[in-house]
């Protein structure tokens, strides 16, 4: 029987992480934390909240034998109050971390992305766990911090090799509760940008089946990085044709200064700083083969259907098959 912890468990991932554990038998108890309650039931769950920062964190947690703790609070969508961002996703995963240490947790889980390899023209394609992370600079904040707390954890698992480390690195999550930047990203653009003519390939995977893998990573415990990311491909292009939208192709030079000012004018539909471009440029697919062997997950969804299920459920307009 385990009791598992998860901070940020009134996030998308969060939540469904809770309702897959209600399923388990064997586990006996949920400690959630987060700065707003879930929406989601189970009575094996029990909610605190409190800031990811707060070392009082830890007495939420003292005492209650967690044999997992899985961290899932970050700020998702870009802010402007960068300094904000930063303290959250990277003092408060460091702040987790310590507990982790006080507590002396036996495993340890840790959302990453697959964006912490970095959006760069060389990447190999498809990316594999062992493939270096490339620090993304702070011109995409988000995937900035990813990378930095990469560091982090490699820091922990060389200070604790008892530790069984588990980092999940996945790519664009959607679903029918997922709602952040990227899930509204295609709907701002009246178009689909291909910067410089460049057709990307991308990969979507659905949260049930991401909340599948933190589930079999609890119960089977292999230490580890894992990508994830729902079987197949699609092009940038495809992914627009999909609710409707014809393909434009723009230069770098102009869709970089552009989106840089318009975030700093604060434009409604401009959801993230410049850096995001690369992201819209570069490869950055990932190689699922090690969480299929070693935990045998299998995605239920292929990125084709998650786009479909996530556009369908958000009201985007589909074109037609």
């Amino acid at each position: 029987m385990s009791t598992v912890g998860i901070t940020g468990a009134a996030g998308y991932i969060g939540q469904r992480l809770i309702v897959h554990l209600d399923k388990q038998d064997w586990c006996k108890k949920i400690l959630g934390t987060d700065v707003k309650e879930p929406t989601v039931a189970s009575e094996k769950l029990e909610f605190l909240k409190q800031d990811v920062r707060d070392p009082g964190l830890i007495d939420f947690w003292r005492g209650r034998n967690v044999d997992t703790l899985v961290h899932l609070a970050f700020i998702v969508d870009p802010i402007h109050d960068e300094a904000m961002m930063y303290d959250v996703n990277v003092n408060g995963t460091l702040n987790i971390l310590q507990i982790c240490d006080q507590l002396q947790v036996g495993h340890v889980i840790a959302a990453s992305s697959g964006t912490a390899y970095g959006a760069w023209p060389d990447n190999p394609e498809p990316l594999k766990e062992d493939d270096p992370i490339r620090l993304f600079p702070p011109s995409f904040n988000y995937t900035h911090h990813k990378g930095l707390n990469e560091r982090h954890f490699a820091d922990f698992i060389e200070r604790h090799p008892d530790v069984i480390f588990n980092i999940v690195r996945p790519c664009v999550v959607y679903g029918p509760t997922t709602d952040n930047y990227l899930s509204r990203y295609l709907k701002n653009l009246p178009r689909t940008v291909l910067i410089d003519g460049r057709d990307p390939n991308l990969q979507f995977v659905h949260e049930d089946d991401l909340a599948e893998l933190f589930v079999l990573l609890i119960e089977k415990k292999v230490p580890g990085a894992f990508n994830a990311a729902g079987d197949g491909l699609m092009r940038a292009s495809e992914v627009g044709a999909m609710i409707g939208k014809t393909p434009i192709k723009m230069p770098r030079w102009f869709m970089y200064g552009l989106i840089w000012l318009l975030w700093r004018l604060r434009i409604p539909t401009v959801e993230a700083p410049e850096g995001i471009v690369n992201y819209t440029m570069y490869p950055w697919v990932l190689d699922t083969t090690r969480a299929k062997e070693l935990l045998g997950w299998r995605p239920r969804y292929t990125s084709r259907e998650t786009a479909r299920i996530m556009f369908e459920t958000h009201g985007f307009p589909l074109a037609a098959p």
